[in-house]
């Protein structure tokens, strides 16, 4: 496109008056329900990832009673033939 003609496209949209259309309320009542809508997805993985890691915070504490009952049986069978070590 020539130099010229995109001078007079801007000369023409700067005198151009803008249009008497309001959409403010629209677009912030679209946006209202969006944000409803993708508050309340959020709010149930929110809850779902509470839920999960509650289930891995039980699951752990598991482990680590059955480790530390496991171990002290190792310990005390290591103890009990420790004399053949000697």
């Amino acid at each position: 496109m020539n130099t010229i003609k995109i001078t007079r496209l801007f000369d023409a949209a700067r005198q151009a008056e803008t249009p008497a259309v309001d959409v403010a309320d629209a677009v912030l009542a679209a946006l209202a329900v969006r944000r409803r809508s993708a508050t309340a997805f959020q709010r149930s993985l929110m809850w779902m990832s509470m839920a999960s890691s509650a289930a891995a915070a039980a699951l752990a504490l598991s482990a680590f009673w059955v480790w530390q009952h496991n171990t002290d049986a190792v310990n005390e069978m290591i103890t009990m033939v420790s004399w053949a070590a000697q």
